[in-house]
């Protein structure tokens, strides 16, 4: 199946992520302890110095809500948390490319790329992961590939995963479906945050459940295929349920949610996200004009709980919450989306 270029398929793809697991000779998957944690967390920040400029944290040196927030905007992940003793994180500027230091594994390694972009994700990331092999002795079997923790990440390490919005399909109950055949391929469908998480907005992420035996090549082409019949199928069921006959319904959905977002006294994250999601289905859809559909997805990032109390500067209660998301999105709506 031809791979059409990545603007086509804008709006229904949001991200696209590599994440490499990786463990050290003479030190356990899982580190424990808080003097082999500084030893490699050292290693670690010495071999990337070549590749980029990374702030360092300690997990344990953060706060609950900091934590929270950068879990929110996935640059960690919750096994990071709860190994806070001994876990460290090291984020490059604009915070695309994290490395994880005793997490699941001892080194997990991501790169976070707007759109769908699954090649450049990887050659990124892969370049990283170079710079970490010259300079540490990753666990690494002939046979079997690279080591880790977890079974189904022996071979590659890697996961490779889309973000995407799929209204239309979640709405006809169709998704169901489609997850049944997707697993068949050998990949999976799950929430935000991967194993275990809900869809968030109309979000699920898909991504490859084996890496032993394939090539990263071969796993980034099966994510991508299967990523473009997802598109393919989103669109068709698109437009018989937000076009033609029901176009008007959709506008008035969408148009109604801006009426709602710019005009809220008090707005919880689930509002928000229900009517945020109608007004970027009604400008994927064409009938409203946005600066971007990748703001939108900026915004819904910046609103989750943690990170609107960390942009205010202290943990709010849940009234003064719904207070100031609804000031805040409120006026980035009202520049984000025109012709309402």
């Amino acid at each position: 199946m031809a791979i059409l270029s990545p603007d086509s398929y804008r709006g229904n793809v949001v991200t696209s992520r590599i994440r490499l697991a990786r463990n050290v000779e003479g030190f356990p998957f899982k580190i424990r302890d808080e003097r082999l944690a500084r030893e490699l967390v050292k290693k670690v920040n010495r071999a990337l110095v070549k590749c980029d400029t990374f702030n360092l944290y300690y997990m344990s040196n953060l706060k609950p809500l900091e934590l929270e927030a950068m879990k929110e905007r996935n640059i960690i992940s919750p096994s990071l948390i709860e190994n806070r003793a001994c876990g460290s994180a090291l984020v490059n500027q604009d915070e695309s490319v994290s490395v994880m230091v005793c997490e699941e594994d001892a080194i997990r390694e991501q790169c976070f790329v707007k759109g769908f972009h699954l090649t450049d994700a990887y050659k990124r990331i892969d370049r990283i992961d170079d710079e970490l092999s010259k300079n540490i002795d990753i666990a690494f079997d002939k046979d079997f590939g690279y080591l880790t923790a977890c079974p189904t990440n022996v071979g590659t390490g890697m996961r490779a995963s889309v973000m995407m919005f799929l209204p239309a399909l979640s709405e006809s109950g169709k998704l169901n479906e489609l997850i049944d055949e997707v697993e068949k391929l050998g990949l999976t469908v799950r929430g935000v945050y991967g194993e275990g998480s809900d869809a968030e907005g109309y979000m699920y992420q898909i991504s490859n459940q084996i890496t032993l035996g394939y090539s990263e090549y071969d796993i980034i082409n099966a994510v991508e295929s299967t990523v473009v019949s997802i598109c393919e199928a989103e669109r068709e069921e698109s437009a018989r349920l937000y076009k033609g006959k029901n176009q008007i319904r959709t506008l008035d959905r969408a148009s109604k949610a801006y009426g709602i977002l710019t005009n809220a006294v008090l707005l919880t994250y689930e509002e928000f996200l229900r009517h945020v999601s109608s007004i970027k289905l009604g400008a994927v859809a064409g009938y409203l004009e946005t600066e971007s559909i990748e703001s939108i997805d900026d915004l819904i990032f910046r609103m989750r709980p943690a990170n609107l109390c960390y942009e205010y500067g202290k943990a709010l209660s849940a009234t003064d919450r719904s207070l100031y998301r609804a000031k805040v999105v409120g006026q980035k709506i009202k520049k984000l989306v025109k012709g309402v």
